[in-house]
């Protein structure tokens, strides 16, 4: 972790061209020009003849959502003979194109390059352009990116032969570094579902599977591929969606199927959550299937679906916080889950919506998100384990009594049961089960084997003399 840490505070730190007319290393404010042509129909002649042109007030020029063509200018005037590279930090353009100009005169340009695109000149992933520029010459460069359904954002950089390999080979330590411990960590919590039968460890592991693929495709590593036109610029379907959605789907299922039990007789939640995941589904639907509507649509309407899909979001983060707050005393593992998912929200919510305070970091998402990801896992698989190995009872130790937490009046009970003979844990089993629970949720919720669960459940029909669970269940009833 520290190793990480450490590399992601260098990796913006190598040699990088400073220019006459810009400020800082890796960083322009103010000085990016940009345009949003909701017509498709300019070109980089008549955006050079366009007056007043906007400036962008981000060190990552950020023209938003829409359906749009985004535009950005960069005058360049170098103080003497070089060869440097031009840089787009954004992989995940639907469509890319590079126009170099000297004085007024097209000298280079790059058209139409989209995920799909097997050359990509000096790319390493990121479209990274070569320049050779003449003393006290000035030159412009214009940038146009169109992204569906994402923000169009532009983070550029210039770098000398030197920064570019060193760029290279600090990304490549640190991205493999990162999917290394991400993998260790992911083939941990299978081991341990294997082992023990916890299947809370398994969905764990998916969600994990879902975001290292989601990282891959931030990066650019699934782009530039005999695979990347069929998945990503298909007539039919688009698989980044399925991504995005299948990351989101388990996370959400993963963080329900714990806390759960702590609202039996509470609706209002189990309805909030069936909507909450209905609609995750549903827009992931929707979006895998985008190409086959989005011809459809205006810039006004995919900026509203843009807010629409943000709102979903934020209510799924907002509900499982809600979860934790609710269970905090009750239930020890919620500390874990806090101190895990608070980086990862940071990330998400400060490049967004504090931009204005961060005008002197250059800083992208898929950093954020690594290192975010990385503390995520790390401190649930450790709160997950500390949970199971407190929890977990195997058959030749049912009779040892063992620390549980205790759900908080999940039935509402007229009169006390008679249950002095039963364990605590035998009573929460019992309510699970007049609520209705199987045996595998009963198992996700408490960090036990479905197997343990048949285990107490047989204990508990010997106390009670009974033979089955309708009579386990009907007893309850009775006692109540």
């Amino acid at each position: 972790m520290v190793c990480l840490l450490f590399l992601s505070s260098i990796t913006d730190a190598q040699k990088v061209f400073e220019l006459q007319d810009f400020s800082g290393k890796l960083k322009y404010t103010g000085e990016i020009a940009y345009w949003v042509d909701t017509t498709f129909k300019l070109n980089s002649a008549q955006i050079d003849r366009l007056s007043n042109l906007p400036i962008s007030e981000k060190v990552i020029p950020d023209l938003g959502w829409g359906k749009f063509r985004g535009w950005i200018k960069l005058s360049v005037k170098s103080d003497k003979n070089q060869r440097v590279f031009l840089q787009i930090h954004n992989p995940v353009f639907d469509e890319i194109d590079f126009y170099f100009y000297k004085n007024g005169q097209l000298i280079s340009s790059l058209e139409n390059i989209s995920k799909g695109t097997i050359f990509r000149p000096h790319s390493f992933r990121l479209l990274t352009v070569p320049l050779v520029l003449g003393k006290d010459s000035v030159y412009q460069i214009y940038v146009s990116g169109i992204s569906k359904f994402n923000p169009v954002k532009f983070p550029i950089r210039f770098l000398d032969q030197n920064g570019l390999d060193e760029f290279r080979e600090s990304e490549n330590l640190y991205n493999g570094l990162m999917l290394g411990f991400m993998a260790i960590l992911i083939i941990l919590n299978i081991l341990i579902f294997a082992f023990f039968k916890v299947r809370i460890f398994l969905v764990f592991s998916l969600s994990n599977i879902s975001f290292v693929f989601l990282y891959l495709y931030l990066e650019g590593y699934l782009f530039a591929q005999e695979y990347s036109a069929f998945f990503f610029e298909n007539s039919y379907f688009n698989f980044q969606y399925l991504i995005y959605y299948s990351f989101q789907f388990f996370n959400f299922y993963f963080v329900w199927s714990i806390y759960r039990l702590y609202f039996l007789n509470k609706p209002v939640w189990t309805v909030t959550y069936n909507v909450l995941i209905s609609l995750c589904l549903i827009q992931g639907f929707l979006m895998f299937f985008l190409p086959l509507w989005e011809v459809y649509l205006t810039h006004n309407q995919i900026l509203g679906i843009g807010l629409f899909t943000r709102l979903g979001a934020l209510f799924l983060n907002i509900f499982m916080l809600a979860l934790i707050i609710k269970t905090w005393r009750e239930k020890p593992f919620s500390a874990w889950m806090l101190i895990a998912i608070l980086p990862g929200w940071f990330s998400y919510a400060v490049p967004r919506f504090a931009a204005v305070f961060m005008h002197e970091f250059w800083v992208t998402l898929p950093f954020l998100y690594s290192l975010s990801s990385i503390w995520n896992v790390l401190f649930i698989t450790v709160g997950l384990f500390l949970e199971l190995s407190k929890n977990y009872k195997s058959i030749t130790e049912q009779e040892t009594e063992v620390q549980f937490e205790v759900l908080k009046e999940p039935i509402q009970q007229t009169k006390p049961l008679n249950v002095s003979h039963l364990s605590k844990r035998e009573i929460e089993i019992l309510q699970a089960f007049a609520n209705g629970f199987s045996y595998q949720e009963i198992s996700d919720a408490m960090f036990i084997s479905p197997h343990t669960v048949r285990t107490h459940l047989k204990n508990i029909y010997n106390k009670l003399e009974i033979n089955s669970k309708a009579e386990a269940i009907r007893w309850v009833i009775e006692h109540q």
